[in-house]
């Protein structure tokens, strides 16, 4: 405990989004209360949760940490990123990190973050005392009015998953947009998704512009170089991130750099259910250079990996997706006479506060 009173957060603001786990909301308030933080605020609805970080930005501090799960992260960075917000970030070179404070922190995991609470703050004052800041790199889901960001847009079987979860939770008394937390509920919504459903077999197209297959094999890779090429084919599960872990340590897009000004999209090429139960272990894990050493033996599709600036995934009829484990429904482009999803990268949008052990691997020491 000395060691996070002798902590500096001198230049660091605190939101806490108590939504959904408020007995550690408790442990939390006491460790902070010994600290220096320049604010600390909880928040009271999402509405006021959004209003404190626009305070953030409108202040003088340059560091804001927030305690939440992948929703809060996600309305962080939306609200960073609202024109009126983004110009006074980028001038002011504020930076943003994210303590675990959810069922699913995808985002944490991603970037190295602690898992113990007094590690964490003890790994975040070191880095606002050493300015270790990186730039990543967001995803942009074309909207009419602008941009909705994340890091991480499933379509597919996790879709449904997390549509039946909501559905669950309803029954349960629980109001739409907030499940119940918790792996386990997650978990047995993929049970009963895995079981009462079937993959859709209507084709979807993929348009992939400015980039690379990439195949990451067990003993071979793979790479040809592309402007546009275009993929017709069902859709089990499609992954598209940039960054590598979903919900609980689900490593789901594993060659992911949070920086190189491209996205990955993974097309998970199953042609069964079962095929997801013999590889489960390898999918959570990421070892897909194994599974497609599994599937080439058997002449089967391999996981089909793409590095790229811009993807597009259309339909002719409508279908769900997901930013950040929040689900969204495809609108229709009356160009097209069809339902369409276009992602763009948007390269270093937006600077991360991030522990040293993540910062040290961008930032290599040559000099020993």
């Amino acid at each position: 405990m000395d060691e996070i009173k002798s902590a500096d957060f001198g230049e660091c603001e605190l939101i806490i989004n108590p939504s959904r786990f408020p007995q550690y909301v408790k442990i939390l308030r006491k460790i902070v209360k010994r600290t220096n933080f320049a604010g600390i605020v909880e928040s009271k609805s999402r509405e006021h949760f959004l209003t404190c970080v626009r305070d953030f930005i409108a202040g003088e501090r340059r560091y804001l940490l927030v305690w939440g799960g992948d929703g809060t992260a996600h309305d962080t960075i939306n609200t960073i990123l609202e024109p009126s917000c983004r110009k006074k970030v980028d001038e002011a070179g504020k930076a943003v990190g994210f303590l675990r404070g959810g069922s699913g922190n995808g985002i944490q995991d991603s970037y190295e973050v602690p898992f113990s609470l007094k590690k964490q703050l003890r790994g975040y004052a070191e880095s606002t005392q050493n300015g270790w800041v990186e730039p990543v790199d967001l995803l942009g889901i074309e909207q009419e009015n602008g941009f909705e960001y994340g890091q991480l847009v499933g379509v597919g079987f996790d879709v449904d998953v997390l549509q039946r979860r909501n559905r669950n939770a309803i029954q349960h008394g629980k109001r739409q947009g907030h499940p119940r937390p918790g792996l386990l509920n997650y978990a047995a919504a993929a049970a009963e998704t895995f079981f009462s459903g079937r993959f859709d077999d209507e084709e979807y197209r993929i348009d992939l512009y400015r980039g690379k297959y990439s195949y990451r094999g067990y003993r071979v890779n793979a790479e040809f170089p592309f402007d546009h090429l275009r993929r017709e084919t069902p859709i089990p599960m499609v992954e598209i991130g940039t960054r590598p872990y979903y919900g609980r340590l689900f490593k789901v897009c594993p060659d992911v750099v949070c920086n190189d000004g491209k996205l990955d999209l993974y097309l998970f090429n199953f042609l069964d259910r079962f095929s997801i139960v013999k590889n489960g272990y390898l999918l959570w894990t990421g070892d897909h250079g194994k599974i497609n050493k599994k599937l080439i033996k058997k002449g089967k599709p391999v996981i089909e990996r793409y590095e790229v600036s811009e993807c597009t995934l259309s339909k002719a009829t409508p279908f769900a997706f997901h930013i950040d484990g929040e689900l969204r429904n495809t609108p229709f482009s009356p160009e097209r006479g069809r339902y369409e999803l276009t992602i763009k990268v948007h390269p270093r949008a937006l600077n991360f506060l991030v522990p040293g052990s993540f910062y040290r691997k961008f930032h290599p020491d040559f000099s020993n």
